[in-house]
C-alpha cells in the first residue's frame, strides 16, 4: 500500500502484534488497520466515498457496546477460514 498524501499525520497502535490501526493524528479519524500475518490492509469503508457499501455481517459482536438490531448476522469474533470460532450470537 502507497500512501499518496498526509502520512506525516498517521499514527499507530498495536494492540497486539497481530494488527497495527492507522489513526489521522490531525483529526483523530480511523484509517485503516494492517495485518501483517496475513498480508492485508482493511481499510475503513467510509473512507472510499464512491464505494457502495452493504453490511452483511457484524464481527467481533462479542465486544459490543451499542447492540445492533438490524436483522444481520452476529459472529462472536470472526468466521472459522478467519480463525475466528464461526459461532453466532442472537440477534
Amino acid at each position: 500500500m502507497t500512501i499518496l498524501k498526509g502520512a506525516e499525520n498517521i499514527a499507530t497502535y498495536s494492540r497486539s502484534e497481530r494488527s497495527l490501526r492507522r489513526w489521522c493524528t490531525a483529526c483523530g479519524g480511523h484509517l485503516f488497520s494492517e495485518l501483517p500475518a496475513w498480508n492485508f490492509v482493511d481499510v475503513y469503508a467510509p473512507l472510499i466515498p464512491s464505494l457502495k457499501f452493504e453490511p452483511a455481517v457484524h464481527v467481533h459482536y462479542q465486544e459490543t457496546v451499542l447492540p445492533m438490531k438490524d436483522g444481520l448476522p452476529k459472529l462472536k469474533d470472526l468466521p472459522e477460514e478467519l480463525g475466528g470460532s464461526g459461532d453466532m450470537l442472537p440477534d
